[in-house]
C-alpha cells in the first residue's frame, strides 16, 4: 500500500486534495475522503482517481514549471495559467503544480507574505491595494489577509504609519503648489491608493506642517527633516 508524503489542495478539482507519494501525484480523493488522512498514513484503496506514474510530458512541465519560477516567484494559481497559455496539458500542469506545492517549491502564504512585505516595508501601499493585487494572482482572500498581518506585527506598524510615508513621499512632487491645492491633490493620491478617508485624514494631520508652509522651499525643507533617520548614538 502506498504511504502518503503529502495532501495539498487540487489544483482544478474544486472540493477535491491531490496525494502525493515521495512527493510526486499519486490519486485525487473528496476532501472529506481525506479528513482522517495525514502524511505516513497509507493512501485509501477506494474512492480515489489514480494518477498515472509521471511519464516524459510530465516531467518536461515540471522542468518548464521551475524554469519559470527561476525568473521569479509566482502564486500556484499564476504559475497554472502560464502553463497552460505555453501550451503544456491541463492534467500535467495539475500533476506539475501539486509535486512544486508538496517540495515546498510552490507555496501561496510565502509568496503572499513577499508580495505584502514589498508593498509595507518599500514602496509603502495600501492594504486594500495589496488584497486586489495578490487576488489578482489567484491567492485566496483569508491567505493575502494573513500574509498582511504577519508582515504589519513583524514590522510592529499598521495602516496609518504606511499611508504617511506615501504622503511624505508624494508630497515631494507637490512643493512648488499653493497649500489649498496642495493638501487636494495629497487627498486624492491617498484616496485612489486605497487608504480607507479616516486613515487618509490621519496621514493629512500627520504631515500638516508640510502641507501648510506657504513657501515651496519651506515645504521641501519639512519634508526632508521629517524624513532624516535619527542620528545613531553609537556611532563616535
Amino acid at each position: 500500500m502506498p504511504i502518503i508524503t503529502g495532501i495539498v489542495p487540487s489544483p482544478d478539482k474544486p472540493g477535491h486534495v491531490v496525494l502525493l507519494v515521495d512527493g510526486v501525484a499519486f490519486a485525487t480523493v473528496p476532501e472529506e475522503r481525506a479528513a482522517g488522512l495525514a502524511p505516513g498514513q497509507s493512501s485509501p484503496d477506494a474512492a480515489a482517481e489514480p494518477l498515472r506514474p509521471a511519464g516524459e510530458g510530465e516531467q518536461r512541465t515540471y522542468e518548464r514549471a521551475l524554469r519559470l519560477l527561476s525568473f521569479r516567484a509566482r502564486s500556484a494559481r499564476e504559475l497554472e495559467k502560464r502553463l497552460i497559455e505555453k501550451g503544456e496539458p491541463r492534467e500535467h500542469v495539475a500533476t506539475a503544480i501539486a509535486r512544486l506545492c508538496a517540495n515546498g517549491l510552490l507555496d501561496d502564504a510565502r509568496y503572499a507574505e513577499a508580495k505584502a512585505r514589498s508593498g509595507i516595508v518599500g514602496k509603502p501601499r495600501s492594504r486594500r491595494r495589496i488584497e486586489q493585487d495578490l487576488a489578482r494572482k489567484g491567492v485566496a482572500r483569508d491567505v493575502a489577509d494573513a500574509a498582511i498581518r504577519q508582515v504589519m506585527a513583524d514590522e510592529g506598524t499598521d495602516e496609518a504609519a504606511v499611508a504617511e510615508r506615501a504622503a511624505r513621499k508624494k508630497l515631494r512632487s507637490l512643493a512648488r503648489l499653493e497649500p489649498a491645492e496642495r493638501r487636494q491633490k495629497l487627498y486624492a493620491f491617498l484616496a485612489r491608493q486605497g487608504y480607507a478617508p479616516d486613515v487618509v485624514r490621519r496621514a493629512m494631520r500627520a504631515v500638516g506642517d508640510a502641507l501648510d508652509a506657504t513657501d515651496a522651499t519651506d515645504a521641501t525643507d519639512i519634508i526632508e527633516a521629517t524624513d532624516t533617520p535619527p542620528p545613531d548614538d553609537n556611532v563616535a
